[in-house]
């Protein structure tokens, strides 16, 4: 006995599709970050403190680097994370999934615009701040979205508060890099430092009600 074809429109909204689009492109975007990272060009007869400082001057790069795909991964991971209560992937859930695959297909282009330029301008940090803002209000709308199933909703709403925290650290980076125009980076590791840090103390002192990460 033959079993019923499987209705198309089912298979259109299947959750697994929108895993598999995003799976996708979060890995290429975060293979994409190392493009920048060079070998610096020595000389053969290059000394070590040569070798050193070539290396040293390289510096922006590898942190831009590191924080981008810190970054990107966080957002993988969260986004996996609001996507647990979720059975069928809604008109809604995927619009607000390609907002948020739209900046993170963007970060290898902020990643190296503030590697090449974030010691000499505040605007490579603006345009950095401005594209994790854009995926952080992606990521608060699929959580938005996520929220319909009031089975899941008080674990999401006490998750609300990493994104929000990170947000505000964006929006506090942006001035700061005009004010110290020469430490873009420097500026977002650390607002991204306070971010996490002050993540871990409201968490320490709910008791640990949110969801662990």
């Amino acid at each position: 006995m033959t079993s019923a074809p499987e209705d198309p429109r089912v298979e259109e909204r299947s959750i697994g599709r929108l895993f598999g689009v995003t799976d996708g492109v979060f890995a290429i975007a975060m293979t994409l970050l190392v493009i920048d990272v060079r070998v610096p060009d020595f000389a053969d007869d290059a000394t070590t403190r040569t070798v050193a400082r070539a290396l040293y001057e390289q510096m922006p790069s590898y942190l831009s680097f590191l924080i981008s795909f810190y970054v990107i991964a966080n957002y993988w991971r969260r986004h996996h994370r609001e996507m647990r209560a979720v059975a069928v992937a809604t008109p809604a859930m995927i619009r607000r999934t390609f907002v948020l695959l739209l900046a993170v297909t963007a970060m290898p282009f902020a990643a190296s615009l503030l590697a090449r330029h974030g010691d000499a301008a505040g605007v490579a940090a603006t345009v950095y701040a401005a594209v994790n803002i854009v995926a952080i209000v992606a990521l608060l709308a699929i959580r938005a979205e996520a929220m319909r199933d009031t089975r899941s909703a008080g674990s999401l709403r006490r998750r609300s508060t990493e994104l929000l925290l990170d947000l505000v650290a964006y929006l506090v980076a942006v001035p700061v890099a005009f004010l110290l125009p020469r430490h873009g980076i420097e500026t977002l590791f650390i607002a991204l430092g306070v971010s996490g840090v002050v993540h871990r103390v409201i968490t320490h002192r709910l008791g640990g009600r949110t969801s662990p990460t």
